[in-house]
């Protein structure tokens, strides 16, 4: 089956737990995948794998090795990223896989840099019978403006209504800009709820855990980290700052050498982060990242007492600055 991404909702149950995200709308395309993640989360799918292009031809083997599921009875979800060429023979030879659509311990998300299929193709009509294709397409007008104000669902209606005329005349036609409105906007909705759960959330937090959670654009996670720090160790500030520009600052240097992968190791980043980190980069600008540099830079006078800002505006602009790192 084939649908548009703004109907994902409808159909993510009607599928083998097999999904293919393409399209050219990057967001909608990061909407789904966190989407379908949730779906599968409910579902008990509690591990994950992700495999990149280097591990193509290890696609069969580790979907037959998790299939059977692991020791502790729990699921996985096979994450493939196809990000540059044709589908490969390797990914395409998972259709052919006996009973696949039958194995209840894998769930598998192949997320394409295709932007376009053509539905008559042999490889497309054997998914659209075993899993579910989502089309994140440019959204026309009057769909970008539905968009938007689904987004806003949290607002009361007559605020959804006016703060969506004025991001859609901002923002038109750029859903990245749109979708970070909208979380500044979400955060500061939810400011009262989210002090009110900050004061019963005991859980603490070590701060080199936001590397990994930013790198692995989880929102919601970082900003928890981020509060929890706030709260119980707030002299970690300095600290939190230097976390997030060591991010910053080795993202920009990969994204400038022709080889990431040896610009992240020469970096000294762990191994078992570097997948992490190559996706994180291929998901955000250099443009991004520089403007990211400079906020960072403010971000760490302020830390010393030389930014001119209040505790209070510092704490907010690292929840900002994470937002934006993460939504893109």
């Amino acid at each position: 089956m084939i649908c548009d991404a703004n109907s994902l909702s409808k159909y993510i149950d009607s599928s083998h737990n097999i999904f293919f995200i393409f399209g050219p709308e990057v967001i909608l395309k990061n909407n789904s995948r966190d989407l379908i993640s949730a779906n599968l989360r409910e579902k008990g799918f509690s591990e994950k794998k992700i495999i990149l292009e280097k591990d193509f031809s290890n696609i069969e083997q580790i979907i037959k090795e998790n299939a059977s599921g692991s020791l502790f009875g729990s699921k996985t979800l096979i994450e493939i990223f196809h990000d540059k060429g044709r589908l490969s023979s390797d990914i395409l030879n998972i259709l052919d896989m006996p009973d696949i659509e039958k194995m209840s311990n894998i769930a598998i998300i192949i997320r394409s840099i295709s932007e376009k299929i053509n539905k008559s193709t042999k490889w497309v009509k054997k998914f659209d019978a075993i899993g579910l294709m989502i089309d994140c397409r440019k959204l026309k007008v009057f769909e970008e403006k539905g968009w938007i104000k689904d987004q806003l669902c949290f607002m009361a209606e007559k605020d959804a209504r006016e703060y969506s005329r004025k991001i859609n005349d901002l923002f038109s036609g750029n859903l990245i800009a749109q979708q970070n409105e909208i979380n500044i906007l979400k955060l500061t909705y939810s400011q009262e709820k989210n002090d009110a759960y900050d004061e019963n959330d005991k859980a603490e937090f070590l701060p080199y855990e936001l590397e990994d959670k930013i790198i692995e654009k989880d929102t919601n996670y970082s900003l928890r980290i981020v509060r929890a720090i706030k709260r119980n160790d707030d002299h970690y500030g300095p600290l939190l700052v230097w976390i997030i520009g060591r991010i910053i600052n080795v993202s920009v240097v990969s994204l400038q050498n022709a080889n990431s992968r040896k610009s992240l190791e020469s970096a000294g980043i762990w191994s078992n982060k570097i997948p992490d980190y190559l996706n994180f980069i291929k998901k955000i600008s250099l443009k991004d990242l520089l403007n990211h540099q400079k906020k960072i830079y403010k971000l760490d006078l302020a830390s010393k007492g030389l930014g001119g800002i209040s505790k209070d505006q510092f704490w907010q602009e690292i929840d900002n600055l994470i937002i934006e790192l993460c939504s893109n």
